[in-house]
């Protein structure tokens, strides 16, 4: 926003030097980002914070200055001198959809000549970055300049019935805007309607039909209200960012409305030699007033740690347009200016008090005690599943949670939340599966030459619910394609490719961190899993994994040239679970005895069950066992086969004997037998 200073002083004396005042501004959250000399003097660049549109204007940067420097500000006076005839006789005015209209107020000015505005008017308005047009036009940019307020013009005789009727648009519905483009509008977009057709869009820009032109003989000022987020919708669909929706998608000063058009119709009338006609058409269908707010003294010196005295903090909040009301010794009573859309809070009205009483005069204090520092035992646990994935030699990703529905339906049956106003058909919903994320980073790296691949993903998915917010998953997806590691000239192709093995590795390892009793593996995967090379980890608590490689129609849907292997981790569960606490066990210093069984196993039994068996038994001396060899075919018997197991037996306290090794090794056997497995002979 460019300030002009001869502009400004106009409504406030300003003491300082233009160096001077670029500081102060600085120090009230104005940040000028510089300064420069023009045609009407000096000219500020001054950046606006989004939350403050009521400085956009060079009255509200008056304001601001008036309160820090302790002036007086000019109040807002334009007296209209208007003729007998009423302007409800040329023009009415009907708000369809007051819900995106708060306000809407016309004057007519009849007998206008249209021509080039004079050339105070126009170096001023090239001094703020605007381009002078006609009289008519610059006036309506002079008051945005100077208010703050976007205003508009139309050709009176050019709106059919000299009707105005604020509407949502038609399906199929198409303006001409002044910049020459025909636009498409939809139910979503506000337009501004004669009793035929649209003559502009709500706040953004108004159309080529009914601007005004050489000819014009009689203007219709608008001065309205709209609701922020449908101009900001409505811009950035139609790609438009005008002075106009600036302001408006940010909120304007409902009650700037009138006075910003009867600042307009008079400099018209006195630029254009125009007659106003008599009153304003003002459809103001909800009045809302700023529910008062509690500022407590106690609060301020919580806050700022500064006494502040009882007139010090009226004058400022006063001087910033609020309405103060003392309440005994407690605080005051303070009313918010319509143009503060951005107070809603007590502690913001500490924020006002702090920025113009300085936040430099603020005593320098410690804190009578440190605040209380608790474990955050879930970012602990998030922590240790990072640091374990990537001492495996896996790299995080963070990628859009934003997928086609189409794409996520191949991976789950749990619908997608389809977004209202998506960017793309390809971002059109928020994921109920993060395998679709997963596959297109890992192939994004496959096509750029990246063959040998490790990620994964901590993130969510999203599962529409019957009220309120979507339903939030928290998951872990793991991603892993190519080589166990960098290739070596002695291996065979076979060896260094990584298979259903290593990433099952991977993933018990992780889940190593957690104490997680009676976790066992299950050869079930998901439906884009090869049937043989897929499988799941479960526990009594439920499902901690599902991993397997991807199907060769899946393969084939993103183009991969090599295998993929996929992991979902059920995040919330794993979050549920205790770390593991590790503790060092001395070594034993006296012998282990290794002991082999060769086992005849059914069909059907699961190395976890023989371990668990073994396990089961409590043996102190049971130092460790490992499937040694697995045979079937041959000589074994039809429905069975053949398992080699190996038992390590170790005391820490003395040296075993023969007959302790055999009586273990019966009690192993013995379990085992329950299971139906028998020694081979």
């Amino acid at each position: 926003m460019k300030i002009s200073l001869g502009w400004l002083k106009e409504f406030v004396e300003v003491p300082a030097e233009p160096r001077e005042l670029r500081r102060d501004l600085t120090m009230l959250g104005l940040n000028v980002e510089s300064i420069s000399a023009a045609r009407d003097g000096w000219v500020l660049d001054v950046e606006v914070t989004t939350n403050r549109p009521d400085c956009l204007s060079h009255y509200g940067v008056a304001r601001e200055a008036a309160t820090f420097y302790r002036r007086a500000l000019k109040p807002l006076e334009f007296p209209v001198k208007e003729s007998a005839e009423p302007a409800s006789s040329e023009i009415a005015i009907e708000i369809a959809d007051p819900d995106l209209c708060g306000r809407y107020c016309g004057r007519v000015v009849q007998n206008v000549e249209v021509k080039p505005s004079p050339e105070w008017l126009q170096k001023r308005l090239e001094a703020v970055g605007q381009r002078p047009i006609n009289n008519v036009a610059d006036v309506t940019n002079y008051v945005l300049m100077e208010l703050g307020h976007p205003l508009h013009a139309f050709d009176l005789s050019r709106l059919r019935q000299r009707k105005i009727i604020v509407r949502r648009a038609k399906t199929g519905e198409h303006l001409r805007t002044r910049d020459d483009v025909d636009r498409a509008l939809g139910s979503e977009n506000l337009v501004i309607a004669d009793a035929q057709r649209a003559v502009a869009l709500a706040g953004v820009m108004g159309g080529e039909d009914s601007e005004i032109s050489s000819s014009t003989r009689a203007v219709l000022l608008e001065s309205a209200w709209f609701e922020p987020v449908s101009i900001r919708r409505t811009a950035k669909a139609q790609g438009m960012h005008t002075e106009a929706s600036h302001r408006f998608e940010r909120g304007a000063d409902i009650q700037m409305a009138p006075v910003a058009l009867d600042r307009a119709a008079t400099l018209i009338a006195e630029l254009a030699g125009g007659e106003i006609l008599r009153g304003m058409v003002d459809v103001y269908p909800r009045r809302e007033l700023h529910e008062p707010l509690l500022l407590r003294r106690s609060i301020i010196l919580r806050v700022l740690g500064a006494e502040i005295s009882w007139e010090e903090v009226e004058r400022i909040l006063r001087g910033l347009g609020f309405e103060t009301e003392r309440r005994g010794t407690e605080g005051w009573r303070v009313t918010p200016a319509s143009f503060r859309l951005d107070v809603t809070r007590e502690v913001d009205l500490v924020e006002e008090v702090a920025r113009h009483y300085g936040y430099d005069k603020l005593p320098t204090r410690l804190r009578s005690a440190p605040p209380r520092v608790e474990k955050d035992l879930v970012r602990e646990k998030e922590l240790a599943i990072s640091a374990r994935l990537v001492a495996l030699g896996y790299r995080e990703i963070i990628p859009s949670s934003m997928v086609d529905p189409a794409e996520n339906a191949r991976f789950t049956d749990r619908p997608p939340v389809v977004l209202a106003n998506p960017l793309s058909q390809e971002a059109s919903a928020l994921r109920s599966s993060p395998i679709p994320s997963m596959l297109r980073a890992l192939r994004w790296n496959l096509d750029r030459g990246q063959n040998d691949v490790r990620l994964f993903e901590v993130g969510k998915t999203y599962s529409p619910r019957a009220e309120g917010l979507a339903d939030e998953r928290r998951v872990l997806t793991l991603g892993l394609t190519g080589h166990r590691k960098p290739v070596a000239v002695y291996e065979g192709e076979k060896e260094k490719v990584v298979g259903i093995f290593d990433f099952k590795g991977d993933i018990e390892t992780l889940l190593e961190a957690f104490e997680i009793p009676g976790l066992r593996f299950e050869p079930e995967g998901c439906r884009y899993f090869d049937s043989a090379q897929g499988g799941r980890l479960v526990a009594a608590a439920g499902t901690f994994a599902v991993f397997g490689r991807l199907d060769a129609a899946t393969m084939d849907y993103y183009k991969l040239r090599q295998d993929v292997w996929l992991a979902d981790v059920d995040l919330d569960l794993l979050l549920k679970t205790s770390l593991r606490t590790f503790t060092f066990r001395e070594f034993s210093r006296f012998p282990a005895v290794e002991r082999d069984f060769s086992l005849l196993v059914p069909e059907g039994r699961s190395y976890h069950e023989i371990e668990g068996a073994v396990r089961g038994l409590g043996l102190e001396t049971l130092q460790s066992l490992s499937p040694g060899d697995v045979f079937r075919g041959g000589a074994i018997a039809a429905g069975h086969y053949s398992l080699l197991l190996r038992v390590v037996f170790q005391s820490p306290t003395h040296t075993l004997t023969s007959e302790e090794v055999a009586g273990m090794s019966q009690q192993v056997l013995g379990a085992l037998e329950r299971l139906g497995i028998r020694l081979r002979t």
